[in-house]
């Protein structure tokens, strides 16, 4: 089994779809030699437009490798294995059972993010099925992929008359597929290939809606169904022809509106389906979170109440998963908890008053470490105003514990350890060391970003966080920073 078992062209990412009401269960069980002793991770993709996971079952590995995880679910969906930051895909049939051997790159393995460099959970299955819904998928996106990435340059270019009849018919001879809703692996394969009529007839949309979207079906679990959607209405709202600018300043940014939006935009003949409609609102909707033209605060308020008056209980879910991931990245010192050095549960919450500056390293990175020596100046000299903390994310917490031993007494602020929270890691965007984050007073992000303590730091809290003697001297300072 391949390491991503979905390889779509241009096409973001690989997500599920609905067969049954009852739920069903399904075990998982395996595998995984290398990683014994760690914690294995099931994580089940709820919500495809925003391809926002949720862990739905864990085990620890024993020492022998082995793991058994089990799941409940009405519906087939997308899942990932995760050991540390490594993962694997596969999709979860109810009632199946599934018996994987699980093999990683060593090397890739150790790093934060292996699947940057692909590093990526190898997984395969003992039992061998042709009728398997993940045999099937495999076995189809490793073709697609072979003839796709062949005809990329001529497909994306258009540096060759026919070419994309050209792919049709070499994927025709091996696959059918045709619209059929109710069927997974059909829709998946007629989703996919709907991302070559995305790059032929980008010019015709109406052609690729009709063929596309002009139903009664919208596939939320199917992952090639999401994708194209993603890809044919991203940005649709700010740049339609139907949609003036006047009318989103007015139903957003003046005053929250979603009725009066909801109706405008149902002008638009791509949108007269009241559900697709309000799918791709929501979308715009999202996008517009980050959108320096939108106001923020309205545009949640906007998505809230969407949630609140919606008929569609997928859009609900939707909404309500986006706002969840919203508020874990936000408030980062009351949803995670480490451990200092003496195994104690700590959190930065216990900061709360004082901004923080978190530096993530590792015992091995030379640079973590030189970059220590800063902060132990910076940690004398802006005492009481801002608070350090380094924190270890060496898969061993006994690397952490003989590393706090040897220097512990070297450091004047704390050094904790990130207790296995990969998955707050892979949240925050934590791929390479040395990493940082700044968190305001109340225990917010601030900056995800913040200058390095060699690249910046010193002048900026120079800047932010001034001593009496540079208050007293310039007024420019005043004032500055206090709530």
């Amino acid at each position: 089994m391949s390491r991503h078992i979905g390889h779509i062209l241009l096409i973001a990412s690989i997500l599920v779809t609905s067969v049954s009401h009852a739920q069903t269960p399904v075990t998982i069980t395996g595998t995984a030699a290398f990683a014994a002793g760690e914690e294995i991770r099931l994580l089940v993709f709820h919500d495809l437009l925003n391809g926002i996971a949720d862990v739905a079952a864990t085990d620890i590995i024993d020492k022998h490798g082995r793991f058994a995880l089990k799941y409940n679910t009405t519906d087939i969906e997308l899942a990932q294995l995760a050991i540390r930051t490594s993962k694997a895909e596969f999709f979860i049939v109810p009632s199946n059972s599934y018996s994987f051997t699980i093999t990683v790159d060593s090397t890739l393995y150790q790093l934060i993010n292996p699947e940057k460099y692909g590093g990526f959970l190898q997984i395969e299955n003992a039992v061998k099925d042709t009728g398997d819904l993940n045999y099937k998928i495999n076995r189809f996106s490793h073709f697609f992929s072979q003839v796709s990435d062949a005809y990329a340059y001529a497909m994306i270019y258009g540096s060759e008359a026919g070419v994309f009849d050209t792919v049709r018919n070499i994927i025709a001879k091996q696959f059918e597929f045709q619209y059929a809703p109710e069927n997974f692996y059909q829709s998946y394969g007629f989703y996919t290939l709907g991302g070559i009529d995305l790059l032929q007839y980008r010019k015709k949309p109406v052609y690729l809606y009709q063929k596309y979207f002009d139903n009664d079906q919208i596939l939320y679990n199917n992952p090639a169904y999401m994708s194209l959607f993603n890809q044919f209405y991203e940005g649709y709202l700010y740049y339609s022809p139907y949609v003036s600018k006047e009318l989103l300043d007015r139903t957003i940014n003046e005053s929250p509106d979603y009725p009066t939006l909801f109706n405008e935009v149902g002008r638009d003949p791509k949108l007269a389906n009241a559900r697709l409609r309000e799918l791709v609102i929501i979308k715009n909707l999202i996008e517009f979170i980050d959108n320096k033209e939108f106001d923020r605060g309205n545009v949640i308020k906007v998505l809230d109440y969407i949630r609140k008056t919606s008929s569609f209980d997928k859009h609900i879910a939707i909404i309500t998963s986006k706002l969840n991931q919203i508020e874990k990245n936000r408030v980062t010192a009351e949803t995670v908890t480490f451990l200092d050095e003496k195994g104690h549960k700590a959190k930065l919450k216990q900061y709360e008053g004082t901004p923080v500056y978190l530096q993530v390293f590792q015992t091995d990175c030379i640079n973590c470490v030189r970059e220590m020596m800063i902060i132990k100046e910076l940690q004398k000299k802006y005492e009481g105003k801002v608070q350090f903390v380094s924190l270890c994310v060496d898969p061993k917490k006994s690397t952490y514990q003989a590393f706090v031993k040897q220097y512990g007494k070297q450091f004047d602020w704390p050094v904790l350890y990130f207790d296995a929270q990969y998955d707050w890691l892979l949240q925050q965007g934590i791929e390479t060391l040395p990493d940082y984050l700044f968190l305001n007073a109340n225990g917010t992000v601030s900056m995800r970003y913040p200058p390095a303590p060699e690249q910046g730091l010193p002048e900026y809290l120079q800047m932010n966080f001034p001593d009496d003697s540079q208050e007293e001297e310039n007024p420019m300072f005043h004032n500055r920073n206090k709530q």
